[in-house]
């Protein structure tokens, strides 16, 4: 009777526990059809064969019986742990409808001006506010009852400051980089006489096709240059991908504001900005968008203890191994013409480097994409497990994007379905010269597009976009 008492309460704990990650894969989505049918299959077999030893009355059979439950517990129990925690993850990063985004603005004044706060400016002074700034209207809203003048020229706007004592209304990223980038004004001449957040509800891209494009960025230190741009075209049918890369001096129309600028320098502006010019260049259309803070790469790789990178060149990296500014004061790196696996600092002072490396910006473009495969193929390693907990952690702040939970899961099944993806990588290029950039303040470096390769490029996404397999 005892027996009978114990082996049903052992069969009830194996079985609720088989149910606990069968729902759980049934949740996340991201096992094809025929290894979900394979796992489900086995599962019954499994404890069937173990309920049947479990019942014979020899010795041998019963300890059988009873290492296959607690082969199947475990094995079970360990899948649900790592599973559960993909699942809440995935959840609470891709499942909500829409992201939000705080942009901090900000009301500049003339240092000698007599106002030190919003409060000690007239209704019928004039603030100039500068168009592009994310949800503008909002920021407008949110300040109150002002003489508001639209523009779309900074510096204009800084220099009515200065010679008229107005005021000016402007996204703080906008404002750091305006008076950093251009000698066509003195800093020393302004004060930030209020500051306020604006959040802003982005609603998520809900679609799932079968193939997209993904316009991936990645922001400096500062939050404001865009030093590294990538559109990833996926086709989920025909398993090809290809990886685009963009210089980020690219001189190219910005239809937001109906000029020219560099991918650089829009990076004060919104990520939109930056898409709907690149979507003009390639003639095609950006699904989603993932913006990186490349700070957060120094943890990710970290945590995954360390990336791989095959250089073609020897070399000593400009910037020395820090994390928060451009300084070339301290210890540098050493990169040396082969593949080595290299901690967090070393890859971030490795996608910096340009300087000194033959085709500047473009060298970097090339090893950036190489980090971000590796890192990829580490992620999706066995090594990934040991730190599970702490890789997932490492991504908070690395990233915030559009693409919604069904896509993420479709991709994870299709890798796991076939890992061999077709991986074409390409790169555009043009002529290095003169032009005016720094949102259209001063001359600074740019490359003109050479538009047969740009061309050449927007073809192969399309392409791939089309194919049906």
């Amino acid at each position: 009777m005892r027996k009978k008492i114990l082996l049903n309460i052992i069969s009830l704990i194996v079985l609720i526990v088989m149910i606990m990650l069968t729902l759980t894969i049934l949740s996340l989505n991201v096992l094809p059809s025929k290894y979900l049918m394979l796992f489900i299959g086995a599962e019954i077999i499994f404890y069937l064969v173990a309920l049947v030893f479990y019942n014979l009355k020899h010795w041998v059979f019963i300890t059988l019986g009873v290492l296959f439950y607690i082969i199947s517990v475990s094995g079970n129990l360990f899948g649900y742990y790592y599973l559960s925690k993909t699942n809440k993850y995935l959840e609470e990063n891709f499942a909500v409808d829409s992201y939000e985004i705080t942009t901090k603005y900000v009301v500049v004044a003339n240092i000698n001006d007599s106002a030190n706060n919003i409060k000690e400016i007239k209704k019928e002074n004039k603030i100039n506010y500068y168009k592009y700034g994310r949800s503008i209207s909002k920021a407008l809203k949110t300040l109150g009852n002002y003489n508001y003048v639209e523009t779309d020229k900074g510096i204009d706007a800084l220099n009515d400051v200065t010679t008229n004592n107005n005021y000016f209304l402007v996204a703080k990223a906008s404002y750091d980089y305006l008076l950093e980038s251009t000698n066509l004004i003195v800093k020393d001449n302004y004060k930030i006489i209020y500051e306020f957040d604006v959040l802003e509800k982005v609603k998520k891209n809900t679609n799932v096709p079968d193939s997209y494009n993904i316009y991936i960025n990645g922001l400096d230190y500062t939050g404001i240059m865009r030093d590294y741009n990538l559109i990833a075209t996926i086709n989920t049918k025909t398993r090809k991908v290809v990886l685009t890369s963009i210089p980020r001096d690219f001189y190219i129309d910005v239809p937001a504001y109906n000029m020219k600028d560099t991918l650089m320098c829009m990076g004060s502006l919104d990520a939109e900005v930056s898409k709907e010019a690149l979507e003009k260049l390639f003639n095609t259309k950006i699904d989603y968008t993932i913006n990186f803070n490349t700070n957060s790469l120094v943890s990710i790789v970290d945590t995954i203890g360390g990336v791989e990178f095959c250089s073609k060149y020897d070399f000593y990296t400009t910037h020395d191994l820090n994390l928060g500014s451009y300084s070339d004061k301290g210890e540098k790196l050493h990169v040396t013409k082969e593949c080595r696996t290299y901690n967090g600092l070393e890859t971030l002072a490795i996608a910096r480097q340009r300087m000194g490396l033959p085709g500047r910006d473009r060298a970097r473009q090339e090893n950036c994409r190489q980090i971000l495969i590796n890192i990829v193929k580490k992620l999706a390693s066995t090594t990934t497990l040991k730190n599970y907990d702490n890789v997932l952690k490492s991504f908070d702040g690395l990233y915030t994007t559009d693409m919604n939970k069904t896509v993420i899961s479709n991709l994870i099944k299709i890798g796991i379905d076939d890992m061999n993806f077709d991986i074409i990588e390409q790169s555009v290029d043009g002529v290095d010269g003169i032009g005016i950039g720094h949102l259209g303040t001063q001359e600074s470096w740019i490359m003109t597009p050479d538009m047969n390769i740009v061309n050449n490029a927007s073809k192969k996404i399309n392409e791939v976009l089309k194919e049906k397999k």
